[in-house]
């Protein structure tokens, strides 16, 4: 039976076979996860959780729009349900900048990348972009969709430092990991809560 996905007050709840698999608080912070046996299940996860109110998914392409400039992209996401008339730019901008300057990107880049179009750059950069998109506008829960695959350790590592930024900023807005189960993958430091998946479990 596939895993139903529902709002209870404030609690993210996921159940499956008729009864709770997972529970995720939305004003508590914290880290949570999911591992799944193949990536159909974590699609079907991933389109359940899409569907609740207040629930942003990054995925490992940094789910931006390529055919915009990342700078097109800030500003539809920055600026989206704000009086057009609001000369805020320069507010959002800076904090665009200081978002970067914290992420770990030089200087020289944070000049450059705005003019270029997603497609164009490699993956953790599309990543980057996404991951700070979520820093300065973030949802009450970040699903963090198949980060690690294809990672090196130190690849990997650098995600999850990252994503202690994301808490230092936003304490108590939650993380959901959400990852195929492979031998390699990484583990998610003072994780609260962790779903193991059979294939039975969430059947495609």
């Amino acid at each position: 039976m596939p895993l139903s996905v529902h709002l209870e007050q404030r609690t993210l709840v996921l159940s499956g076979d008729g009864e709770r698999r997972l529970a995720i608080p939305l004003d508590q912070g914290g880290r949570h996860r999911i591992v799944a046996p193949d990536a159909a299940t974590v699609a079907e996860i991933v389109a359940a959780l899409e569907t609740c109110p207040g629930v942003g998914v990054l995925p490992a392409t940094g789910g931006l729009l390529g055919a915009m400039t990342v700078a097109e992209n800030f500003a539809l996401a920055l600026r989206y349900g704000t009086d057009p008339q609001d000369d805020d730019a320069g507010e959002w901008q800076h904090a665009l900048q200081l978002a970067f300057r914290l992420c770990g990107l030089p200087e020289e880049r944070i000049q450059s990348i705005g003019r270029e179009r997603p497609m164009s750059l490699e993956r953790s950069e599309r990543w980057l972009i996404g991951f700070v998109r979520n820093l300065l506008r973030p949802p009450e829960l970040l699903v963090l969709d198949r980060v690690f695959g294809g990672l090196s350790r130190r690849q990997a590592e650098a995600i999850i430092t990252l994503e202690a930024v994301y808490h230092d900023f936003h304490p108590f807005r939650p993380t959901l990991f959400v990852d195929i189960d492979a031998h390699e993958l990484p583990s998610v430091p003072d994780c609260m809560n962790r779903l193991e998946l059979e294939v039975s479990a969430c059947p495609c």
